[in-house]
């Protein structure tokens, strides 16, 4: 199905607009507001119907009160070219559907047309836009794998919508864990109404019977007026069908009336169209007969004709007047210009110093195209990019300079900051010092005075030790132990040595003194030393790190300047000889040069302009020596050039009054002959058309033919007083009248249904009074009435809770039902739909991506040609919109032969890159050969993508006008 043509009656602000569509596609362009969405809208309004006043879609209905809606033009391969006609209306407008045969159609021959879509349908399927893809951005895995899913199965969105919305509707209801879902409280209440319950009947065992007979008795009173409430109805019925049973015999006998007098026909307006045809066939022929005797009494007067070819060569010549003036005043005006070229060319060449006749023509072989002059232009230009690059680096260059000097300041301040000598000596010896004084601190420590008692005490324990160790392992042969026991018996030597060597060497204890006296108390002081130290050298470092960047950048960008100069030499050295291809020596200004070559160009077009004015002084003299001899050959004889005209135009005058009569009587016999043959052709069509009335009245005779409308107007009347009866009836459509019924029959059931309610009023007295009864003797058995309103409000909370449990297990019924539709969906329909997609997909991302996926869980994944496979939310922008089109286009082409329909879309590829809008292009060219698209754009871009599109300005649209065509 293709749309051909729109035709705007009134929609938004579009009307009396005309706008033609092509079959493939079609390029709607616009600035924002221009009006694109309010004639995509207009196609869904007239294809699917108005939406409602108090909607929440606009109705778009026309801003200066107008006419509202329109045409929509289609041409389908079943039903051929059709109009779909929709304007105000009753609810959703008023259609009718032209088809191509002539018939007309209503709503329901358009669902057929449009294969069964509604509006919803259609949207889900053959139209998107930039709003539905911006959405992606903000959607997570589960969100984006449905809307994927929606877009590749018909349908799935308003599944997909409702599952949610039961989930949600199911979660406010119950929750396995939750407090605040109604089901959750009422569960809550009923237990702890259960246990008071219990606790109250515990009290009063004798309340129950009474209890429980005043809840049959409630049970009975409840259905006994659910009996009352349907007899009621009936017998409200039956009063209705007995006031509506005459209604039904009247249309009894009208329908038996008009089946004896269905096989009369005869034309619409048929006594008024005969009638007429009548009058018309009696003015033809008198007008016949009129027209005969004129010609008879025109050719008796008709004269000879003589002088026909001179009147029309001098007829010619006369036409041509203008031209004789317009060769005067062009030979006289090139006069003028070649004066006035001359005198330009003159200024010019002396503006340039151009003297001598070689050089004027040299200069005037020289290009001054367009390509020359660019190439001037790129000279200049580079060379002005130079002197700006060699002035930029110049200014780095003064800045590397000062930056050497500030860092050789600031070494320089560094260096007297610096430690001295001696500090820096005492800092490198200050780690052997600090271990020699901690040595001696521990010396001093162990090995002063101590009794020669408490000196040998530990060398003998270690002794014993090892002495028992040792006859231990050799009686137990343990030699592991004897191992052990050696050991510890070489460590007792060796303390009871030291031990000996300390108590006779007092020298190397005053040494460790002295030590300790030195230098102890000096941590502190010497901790800052060399603090101090370590923060100069690392400064120092830094500054001479920096010093040397600093030089580096300041040789690399002298190089720089040094190669920039050289490049500006060059270059001016080839605008020096550019110069001199047009004869000037040196270098002018930088602002005189273009002038210069404006002046010379300027120069070439006055020669240019000089030869044309030749060439047109020349064809204008030519022509007038030409038109001379015309005249004087018509005129047969010789003419002054000055007085040529006007002796034209005399003799014209005498011959013409001559041609004259006999051109008038010529004139009116032909005219009169047309009228008459066309009298006798319209004579032959009406009585052509009385023979059709005739025979579509199925009379031979004018008065058959009155006889047939006689009965025709029978049938009409009879068809009025039918419909007047069944629109009584529409009323009550819902109340179906027995077959058969009589008026009796229905009193004998009035009867039946008085006494079932008197029966049933009878009974309802007699429980209310029992049940009073035992209300009272309840009251008096427990005067606490606190157990029977306890009852009361469990059977109340049970009930809700019961109410409640319902419209959950509803709601999951039908979120199970969607989920085992999805699952089916997967299963059947959506594989023949990831087939194409996968490959549209895949020629969208140039092969970067080769195949779409469903996980057991429902979300989608992309399969990349290196083998990983990427949920589609960690894809980006652009490529989640490349995947949710594949699967939109591949749906569109899987209901193509069941649904031919066009395919709309608003703005979806502007986050495309150009290699990513150049695949959607390749892609959309080859799918139009089959499918028809409509694209709504304000990108000014998007007009050049495609080469054989329908171009459409909606901007350009007038009232009364069409969309221009680009």
């Amino acid at each position: 199905m293709k749309i051909e043509k729109l035709i705007i009656y009134g929609f938004g602000k579009h009307e009396n607009v005309t706008v033609d569509l092509g079959s493939g596609m079609n390029v709607l362009y616009g600035v924002n507001e221009a009006g694109k969405t309010t004639i995509q809208q207009f196609i869904l309004h007239i294809l699917f119907g108005f939406p409602q006043k108090n909607s929440a879609s606009l109705r778009y209905e026309p801003k200066s009160g107008g006419k509202y809606g329109g045409q929509v033009h289609l041409f389908d391969e079943t039903y051929g070219k059709c109009i779909v006609e929709r304007v105000r209306g009753k609810s959703a407008g008023d259609v009718i559907v032209h088809f191509e045969d002539g018939k007309k159609g209503v709503e329901a021959d358009l669902t057929i047309l449009l294969r069964q879509y509604d509006r919803a349908s259609f949207e889900s399927i053959f139209s998107f836009s930039l709003l539905q893809l911006q959405g992606f951005e903000k959607m997570d895995e589960d969100e984006l794998s449905r809307t994927l899913l929606a877009s590749g199965t018909t349908g799935v969105d308003s599944l997909l919508q409702l599952e949610k919305r039961m989930e949600k509707e199911m979660g406010e209801l119950f929750k396995k864990s939750g407090r605040n879902p109604e089901m959750n409280v009422k569960m809550a209440e009923l237990r702890e109404l259960e246990i008071e319950l219990k606790e109250e009947q515990g009290k009063a065992t004798a309340y129950a019977p009474s209890i429980e007979r005043i809840q049959e008795i409630n049970q009975r009173l409840a259905e006994l007026r659910g009996q009352e409430k349907m007899l009621q109805n009936d017998s409200q019925q039956l009063t209705l069908v007995r006031q509506l049973l005459p209604l039904h015999q009247k249309k009894q006998t009208l329908e038996s009336r008009l089946a004896q007098l269905s096989n009369i026909e005869f034309p619409a307006n048929g006594i008024g169209r005969f009638e007429s045809l009548t009058g018309k066939i009696t003015e033809t022929e008198a007008a016949k007969r009129r027209m005969e005797k004129e010609l008879s009494e025109m050719g008796s007067r008709m004269p000879e004709q003589f002088g026909a070819e001179r009147i029309t060569k001098i007829e010619v010549l006369i036409a041509t007047e203008s031209e004789w003036h317009g060769w005067h005043t062009v030979s006289k005006a090139t006069e003028d210009e070649l004066r006035q070229l001359m005198g330009k060319k003159g200024r010019l060449l002396d503006r340039l110093g151009i003297k001598e006749k070689e050089a004027e023509q040299f200069l005037l072989q020289r290009d001054v195209s367009i390509q020359k002059e660019e190439e001037m232009h790129g000279l200049i230009r580079r060379r002005d990019d130079y002197d700006q690059q060699i002035k930029f680096t110049e200014y780095q260059f003064r800045q590397l300079e000062n930056d050497l000097i500030d860092m050789e300041k600031k070494i320089e301040s560094a260096e007297q900051v610096a430690p001295s000598a001696k500090d820096q000596e005492d800092v490198r010896k200050w780690p052997e010092i600090r271990q020699q004084l901690a040595e001696a601190k521990a010396y001093v420590a162990l090995g002063g005075r101590p009794s020669l008692q408490n000196s040998l005490l530990v060398p003998a324990i270690l002794f014993l030790l090892a002495l028992a160790c040792i006859l231990f392992g050799l009686i137990q042969q343990e030699w592991l132990v004897v191992v052990v026991g050696v050991i510890i018996g070489a460590v007792g030597v060796f303390l009871y040595s030291k031990k000996g060597a300390r108590s006779t060497d007092d020298s190397y204890l005053h040494e460790m003194e002295n030590i300790i006296a030195t230098h102890d108390g000096k941590e502190q002081q010497m901790a800052d030393f060399t603090e101090r130290n370590d923060s100069y050298n690392r400064e120092k470092e830094r500054l001479q790190e920096a010093f040397k960047t600093v030089e580096r950048q300041y040789s690399q960008t002298e190089a720089k300047l040094d190669g920039l100069h050289d490049k500006r030499r060059q270059l001016e050295m080839g605008l020096v000889d550019f110069l001199r291809q047009y004869g000037f020596e040196g270098m002018p200004l930088s602002g005189v040069i273009p002038e210069l070559f404006r002046m010379i160009r300027e120069v070439q077009e006055v020669s240019r302009n000089r030869e044309e004015a030749l060439l047109k002084r020349q064809t204008a003299q030519d022509a007038i020596n030409k038109r001379i001899a015309e005249a004087e050959k018509v005129l047969q004889k010789n003419v002054p050039q000055e007085l040529i005209y006007e002796m034209l135009r005399r003799e014209f005058l005498q011959l013409r009054k001559e041609a004259d009569t006999a051109k008038s009587l010529q004139g009116s016999m032909e005219r009169i002959e047309s009228n008459l043959r066309e009298n006798i052709e319209l004579s032959n069509s009406l009585q052509a058309t009385i023979q059709g009335l005739l025979a579509e009245a199925e009379a031979e005779t004018e008065s058959e033919f009155y006889s047939a409308h006689d009965g025709y107007q029978e049938v009409v009347r009879l068809t009025e007083q039918l419909n007047d009866v069944m629109e009584q009836l529409a009323t009550h459509d819902r109340l179906k009248l027995p077959t058969g019924v009589t008026e009796e029959e229905l009193v004998s059931k009035e009867e039946e249904n008085r006494l079932s309610f008197l029966m049933i009023t009878e009974e309802l007295h007699n429980l209310i009074a029992e049940q009073a009864a035992l209300v009272h003797k309840t009251e008096r058995l427990l005067t606490d009435e606190t157990a029977g309103q306890k009852l009361q409000l469990f059977e109340m909370k049970k009930a809700e809770f019961a109410e409640l449990a319902k419209k959950w297990s509803t709601r999951k019924v039908v979120a199970e039902a969607i989920r085992r539709t999805m699952e089916e969906l997967k299963e059947k329909k959506l594989p023949e739909v990831l087939d194409v997609a996968e490959k549209l997909f895949c020629e969208l991302t140039d092969g970067k991506y080769t195949a779409f996926n469903v996980t057991e869980t429902g979300h989608f994944e992309a399969l990349s040609m290196d083998g990983m496979r990427y949920p589609i939310a960690e894809l980006s922008q652009a490529t989640k919109e490349q995947a949710y089109i594949s699967l939109r286009l591949s749906l569109a082409s899987s209901v193509f032969v069941s649904a031919p329909l066009p395919i709309m879309m608003d703005d979806p590829f502007v986050h495309f890159d150009a290699g990513r809008l150049s695949s959607m292009i390749n892609v959309l060219d080859k799918l139009q050969q089959k499918h028809q698209f409509i694209y709504f754009t304000c990108h000014e871009m998007m007009k050049e993508q495609w080469a054989d599109a329908t171009l459409l300005n909606v901007s350009d649209i007038g009232s009364g006008q069409g969309a221009m065509v680009l």
